[in-house]
């Protein structure tokens, strides 16, 4: 699929498989409740666990947040575009199971140009979970994730960039309390401020 076809296929409400700069992974419009739950479905993802968010811009990643204080806006500045998924107050835009009713919501912006461009494109964040079911260990070739889950799919796209992050699981920081809490360590140290 091309980049041209892959965004239409999104903006319409299409579930693709897309590379990225860590992990390729399953993904939807983050505004599309049927998508959502269809992206959730083929995960296995228990109902009670949020989704990630992947947006294309430090801007439209803050289109679907609550308003940031200065430490969260920050500490957003140091690590995008990055891998770091950092947990902060979601806002009225997204489906309701991308964040399940916690008030928050984890967000990355991909160092992986081609796809912020075609995030751009659709005008839209987009849910991303890495393409594996629920509990099991995620794929890390594209190429393995098609061969078993595209019966389940609209369209597979890569980018075709090569990352040095590549097979590896973004950093997970929750910015909602006093001080950044890291639940899950990633390729790269947390930026100190």
């Amino acid at each position: 699929m091309n980049f041209e076809d892959a965004a239409e296929a999104l903006r319409r409400g299409g579930v693709l498989l897309l590379s990225t700069d860590t992990l390729p992974g399953f993904h939807c419009r983050a505004d599309d409740q049927v998508a959502v739950l269809r992206v959730a479905g083929i995960k296995g993802r228990d109902t009670g666990k949020p989704l990630l968010v992947l947006a294309s811009s430090l801007e439209q990643a803050l289109s679907v947040c609550a308003p940031l204080n200065p430490s969260q806006q920050a500490h957003c500045r140091a690590c995008w575009p990055g891998p770091f998924s950092l947990i902060l107050p979601v806002g009225t835009l997204l489906a309701d199971r991308v964040s399940c009713g916690l008030g928050t919501v984890a967000i990355r912006v991909p160092a992986d140009e081609s796809l912020r461009n075609l995030m751009a494109a659709v005008g839209m964040p987009l849910v991303s979970t890495s393409a594996n079911l629920q509990d099991e260990e995620p794929m890390v070739q594209i190429e393995a994730a098609c061969d078993h889950f595209m019966d389940h799919l609209d369209g597979a796209w890569d980018s075709g960039s090569c990352s040095p992050l590549a097979g590896l699981a973004s950093a997970l920081v929750d910015l909602c309390g006093e001080h950044p809490q890291i639940l899950r360590k990633g390729p790269l140290d947390f930026p100190s401020l």
